[in-house]
Formats: C-alpha cells, structure tokens, sequence
C-alpha cells in the first residue's frame, strides 16, 4: 500500500506520503470493523464459508509470520526490512542484539505454553502485567542499570521529546510543516 501511496504522490513530499499512509491504514481498519460488525449483526459470519479452507489458513499464517519478522525487526534495533542473508545473520548475533530479541521470543513461548495448562481469561493480562513489573524490579535492582541505559541500548522505546503533548500523532495526519 506505502508503495502505491509512494508512486502516485512521489518522495517530493514525504509529508504528504506520512499523512496519506497513516490516513489509509485507519481508513482500511475502520472498514474492516464496520464490514465485519455488518456481518455480525445480520448474523452472515457464515459467508467466509465460500472462502476456501486453505486460503484463509494462507493468509493467517501470512499475517503470523508478518509479525513474527516485524517483531524481530523491533526488538534487534534493525533498520528497514528484515533481509535474508548473512550480515543480518552477523547483527542478529551479536552480544549486544542476541538478548533483545531471544527473551522476547521466550517469553512469547512460555506464554504459549502457560494458555496450553491455564485458559483462565486474566492469564494474558497477568503475563504481560507480570513481564512490566518483573523488568522494572530488574532495572532498578541492577546498579549498573538504569531507565535512560535501557532506553539506550534498545530494551525500551525511545521517550518522546520534552514539551511536545501526548497527541502529537495527529498532527501526522496532515499538518504542513
């Protein structure tokens, strides 16, 4: 979709390609939400039977291993797309990165294996309440350690610039600079 929004608007202005993109994912999720509030309302969740089997299997699995790669991507600090080859191997395995994503990915599987014995429907919640206080109570337990070192070296998220309010996002919608 990017791709599209990119050839018909041109790099000229990557304002105008922001605003657009962002514009079309919340426009395509809004349709997706009212077609399938549509379909659940006149009780028609039966259609997707005309689907074959195999293509819905196709485009979930899809999806699964879209964000299994975004969320390598993420938690390796990797810029752009994930490429299949040995110097994204090299960075993937370096002391710095191995951490960042391999806890990640463990605990993605221990979870899985915690629905497997207890299906209760706070388990999920619990977890990842569970993983934010345990990585804090580690933060602050180890002297070395800290909030802006981890901000640092990848295990949080950028904080966002002094001064500017929560609701910046929006401004991405449109605003000229």
């Amino acid at each position: 979709m990017v791709y599209t929004i990119i050839e018909r608007t041109g790099q000229s202005n990557p304002h105008v390609v922001m605003a657009t993109t962002i514009t079309a994912f919340a426009m395509s999720s809004v349709l997706t939400g009212i077609t399938f509030f549509t379909l659940g309302a006149f009780k028609l969740g039966s259609l997707v039977s005309f689907f074959p089997r195999h293509i819905l299997i196709g485009c979930v699995g899809g999806v699964g291993f879209f964000l299994f790669v975004t969320g390598i991507e993420v938690s390796a600090r990797l810029d752009g797309n994930l490429e299949y080859n040995l110097e994204t191997a090299h960075a993937l395995f370096q002391k710095d990165t191995v951490a960042l994503w391999t806890i990640p990915l463990a605990l993605s599987i221990s979870l899985l294996l915690i629905l497997r014995i207890n299906r209760a429907p706070f388990v999920v919640p619990g977890f990842f309440i569970l993983v934010a206080v345990v990585f804090y109570i580690v933060v602050a337990a180890v002297t070395r350690f800290n909030v802006p070192l981890a901000r640092e070296n990848g295990w949080i998220f950028a904080a966002p610039q002094a001064g500017v309010p929560f609701y910046n996002f929006y401004s991405y919608y449109g605003k000229q600079r």
